[in-house]
Formats: structure tokens, C-alpha cells, sequence
């Protein structure tokens, strides 16, 4: 008889074996091809004759080691990467749990007992006894159909959307920090302006009162000249307020105290103080950073591996794909095989009784009502939607290269006309003040030329800031550097709380 049971056990067993290596129910996942949405080049300009270089850690490219610190320092402590290393953390122990799915569970009891009773119609006592009860259970479902191995398959796709998703975050944050820091460098530029428009008109102000006392002026004149100062000194305030809002953006970006910030940012005051003090300087001593060595994205189709959020998408279908097998499988049979091994010992006898079990189950689906049919429905009307998702941040990914380049292109183009014009109006400017110092040419007419001058320099100031803000947005909108050229993936064991570590890597050990 035990014979007959051992032959069985290894026929099921390696019936069970032979279904477990059949092929998993469900469809093969493979990755969407390029299709029409994917232009084959660009149709926008490419600045600098598209020159190509690496994308990894763009923002050393604009040579201002006080914006790397900045970025660097964003990405150690904001809690949006910390929440992204969480997000890894625990699509990594989700690939730990349907791995498990695949293994046998065994677990162990053990009892004792200490008891005794007494006798009928006042017998003796029975003495006390003490039993242990101890047993060895096993229990293992065979993935007959593998809709556990498509279960791994999709946590393990969902792991690897988590680390791009990481490293969109990071490439965000990038943005984000360096947009903060041109627009807080822009308006420094904005703020050396009118105090030096301030100057000039207190100035114009004070030779206005004496040709007052001398009698060549009308008092009107004094008023329109006291009048322009306020002017400028309302500007002068207002702008002051716009700074420190960007230094509050600023702040928030990197988590460092605002008067550290602020104390770093005026060690570094001269360039935008000197470039509007100067009247006609050029964009590399406007205090506003541009790239030194801008780069490029080389083909469309290189968005598709470039981009985290495109690749998070990828990875998402992928996963949905795998859960159509999941589906299919549980309206499947399913085969569960349990055992145990249990011993009962009785201490103040020595005996010891042994026992084992062993019991195969099969469940077969019959009647759901429909449930079964639904799931499968549901899981790929699901992938259908990852689907279009994923085409659509393809598109979407595509626009905003094209925006980018054209913004780089225009502002680029537009930057030499605007310097142009901010010296000429300068020079003007100033041989302007010269003759109203003779009395050549009137109040009126130095205010005129004044106002123009001002206005040539806050639109050669913007154009600056455009052309640092087009080359961040083509910067992200190509990717951001996530990946290197050699490759580098997320690898190292990452830190629980985040910091500087975590911000390396997130992910630990590979899957």
C-alpha cells in the first residue's frame, strides 16, 4: 500500500513539473515599435548646427558650480525623490511577494500540554501528564498555467516604471531648481537696473533744482524730475519683492534655509550688478547662466530611450500586458498539493505517536456568473488604455522637443538685435544727459531717450533669461541626462530615508 502511494505522489509530482515548464497563458509582451508619431528628424531648427553632446547632468553645461550645488542639493533633501526612493522600495518588495507565490509555504507548530484529572465517585486522582504536540505543514500551489509567473512578470515591469519615475522626478527637480535660479539671476539683473535708472534720475533731479535756483528751468521741470525719481524708486521696491520671492521658490526647491541661500547667492553678486552698471555688456556677464557647451537630442526616436516618463509608460504597458495573463489564469484549474509530518509525545510514558498526511486538491472553475470573463475583459481594456497612454506621451514628448528648439532657435536669433539696440540706446542715453547738462535739449527729451533705454534693457534682459529658460526646457524635454552614454543603471544599495545616497540610488539591488 505504501508503495502504491509513493508511485503516485512522483507521477503527480512530475505531472505537476512538466505543466509548471508549459508556456505561461496570456500574450507575449513586446515593446510598441516607433510609428508615424516619431518624425525620422526634426522638423524645428537644431541650434549650433545640432552639435550633439552627452545630456548627463546638463545643468554643469551653464559653468555656474553655484546652480550644480543647488541641483545637487535638491536632489538630496526635497521629499519628492524621497517619496520616488519609497516608491522603489515598495515595488521592490511587491516583486519579493509574487516571487514567493511560486515557492512551497511550510510552517511549524508545537504544543504542550500539562494536565491531569481525577476519578468517579471519589476515585484517586489521575497523576499529572504532560503532552507535546509538534507537526511540519507544507503547502504549495503549482502554476500550472503560469498566471504566477505573469504575476512576477508585471511586478517586476511596475519595479522598473518605479525607477524611471525616480528618475523623472529627477530630471523635474533638475528643472525646476535651475528655472528657479535663472529667474532669481534675472531679476538681480532687473534690480542693478533701476537702481542705477534711480541714480541717473536723482541725479537729473539735482541739476534740474539748481538750473531751478538759476533760474533757466520752470518749476514744472523740477516737479517732472522729483516725479521721476519715485518712478523709479517704486520699480526699484517692487522688483526687490519679485527677488525675494524667487528666493522663497528657491528655498522651497532645496530645502535649505533662505538666509543661506541668500548669503550664497550675494558672494556671487558682480555679474548681473556689472552687466546692467555697464549698460551694453554681453550675455555671458549678464549674471544670467546659459550652457557653455549646449547639447542637442540626436534623432526623435531617441526620446523613446532617453525620456523616463516614456519609459515609465513602456514599462506600466508591459506590466499590463502581463496582468492579461493573470487574468486568463484564474479561470483556470488550479492544482494545490499539501503535507505535514506531526509527533505526539507523552512525556511520563516515553511513547511517542507519529503521523504524516499528504493531500492534493484540485479546484475547477465552474460556475462564476460571468466574473471570470469580466476579469479578462477588465485586463485588456486596461492594457488597451496603457496603450494609448503611452502613444499620447510619445506625441506629447515629441511637441515639446520641437517647442524647445524653436524657443532656443528664436531667442538665440533674437539676442543679437536686442543687444544692438540696448547699446545704441545707451550711447544715445548718454549724449542725452550731456546736452541736458548745457541745457541743449530739454527734460522732456532726456526722459523720453531714458524710458526708451531702460526698455532696451529690461527686453535684452528677458531675451537672456529666454535663452537660459528654452535650453532648460529642451534640457527636460529631451530626457534630462537620466541615462549615460555608458550605460549606468540603478544598481547600489540605496539609503531608507532618502539623502544623498538614496538620490544615487534608489532601487538597490536589481530584481
Amino acid at each position: 500500500m505504501n508503495t502504491q502511494i509513493r508511485i503516485g505522489r512522483r507521477l503527480l509530482l512530475a505531472m505537476a513539473t512538466a505543466l509548471c515548464g508549459a508556456c505561461a497563458v496570456g500574450p507575449e509582451y513586446r515593446t510598441p515599435p516607433p510609428d508615424d508619431n516619431v518624425p525620422a528628424q526634426w522638423h524645428a531648427r537644431l541650434p549650433h548646427g545640432g552639435e550633439v553632446s552627452a545630456l548627463t547632468q546638463w545643468w554643469r553645461q551653464f559653468d555656474d558650480p553655484l546652480l550644480a550645488e543647488l541641483v545637487d542639493a535638491a536632489e538630496a533633501r526635497h521629499p519628492d525623490i524621497d517619496a520616488a526612493v519609497a516608491a522603489v522600495r515598495e515595488a521592490r518588495a511587491a516583486v519579493t511577494g509574487s516571487r514567493a507565490g511560486l515557492l512551497p509555504g511550510i510552517s511549524g507548530n508545537g504544543v504542550m500540554t500539562r494536565s491531569s484529572g481525577s476519578g468517579d465517585s471519589g476515585g484517586a486522582d489521575t497523576p499529572p501528564f504532560t503532552l507535546f504536540n509538534g507537526s511540519l505543514d507544507a503547502s504549495w500551489e503549482l502554476d500550472l498555467f503560469g498566471g504566477a509567473r505573469r504575476g512576477l512578470e508585471a511586478s517586476r515591469a511596475r519595479l522598473q516604471a518605479a525607477e524611471a519615475d525616480w528618475h523623472e522626478a529627477r530630471v523635474t527637480l533638475a528643472a525646476e531648481v535651475a528655472d528657479a535660479y535663472v529667474e532669481r539671476r534675472y531679476c538681480e539683473r532687473l534690480v542693478a537696473l533701476y537702481r542705477d535708472t534711480l541714480e541717473s534720475r536723482r541725479e537729473t533731479e539735482r541739476l534740474t533744482t539748481l538750473k531751478l535756483k538759476a533760474g533757466f528751468v520752470a518749476p514744472a521741470d523740477e516737479a517732472q524730475a522729483r516725479a521721476g525719481s519715485y518712478e523709479s524708486e517704486n520699480q526699484l521696491i517692487a522688483q526687490e519683492g519679485v527677488c525675494q520671492q524667487d528666493l522663497n521658490r528657491l528655498a522651497q526647491l532645496t530645502a535649505l534655509p533662505a538666509a543661506q541661500l541668500e548669503a550664497r547667492l550675494a558672494a556671487t553678486p558682480d555679474r548681473g550688478a556689472q552687466a546692467a552698471g555697464a549698460a551694453a555688456e554681453s550675455a555671458d556677464r549678464s549674471g544670467i547662466p546659459v550652457p557653455t557647451n549646449p547639447a542637442v537630442p540626436a534623432v526623435p526616436a531617441a526620446l523613446l530611450s532617453q525620456r523616463p516618463d516614456l519609459m515609465s509608460a513602456e514599462r506600466t504597458l508591459a506590466a499590463a500586458s502581463a496582468n492579461i495573463g493573470v487574468a486568463v489564469a484564474s479561470r483556470l484549474p488550479s492544482l494545490s498539493l499539501g503535507g505535514s509530518i506531526g509527533i505526539n509525545h507523552l512525556a511520563h510514558s516515553g511513547q511517542d505517536v507519529r503521523s504524516w498526511s499528504w493531500s492534493p486538491q484540485l479546484t475547477l472553475p465552474i460556475f462564476e456568473g460571468g466574473a471570470g470573463v469580466a476579469r479578462v475583459e477588465t485586463a485588456r481594456a486596461q492594457y488597451d488604455q496603457a496603450l494609448a497612454g503611452y502613444r499620447g506621451k510619445v506625441l506629447v514628448a515629441v511637441q515639446e522637443v520641437e517647442d524647445a528648439l524653436t524657443r532656443v532657435d528664436a531667442s538665440v536669433r533674437r539676442a543679437d538685435a536686442a543687444r544692438q539696440a540696448e547699446r545704441n540706446y545707451s550711447l544715445l542715453l548718454a549724449s542725452q544727459e550731456n546736452r541736458y547738462r548745457l541745457g541743449a535739449t530739454s527734460l522732456l527729451d532726456l526722459e523720453d531717450t531714458r524710458r526708451l533705454t531702460l526698455a532696451s534693457r529690461e527686453s535684452l534682459a528677458a531675451v537672456e533669461l529666454e535663452i537660459s529658460q528654452s535650453w532648460i526646457a529642451l534640457y527636460k524635454a529631451a530626457g534630462g541626462g537620466w541615462r549615460d552614454d555608458a550605460g549606468t543603471a540603478v544598481g547600489q544599495a540605496s539609503s531608507p530615508s532618502g539623502g544623498a545616497a538614496a538620490a544615487q540610488n534608489p532601487a538597490g539591488a536589481g530584481a
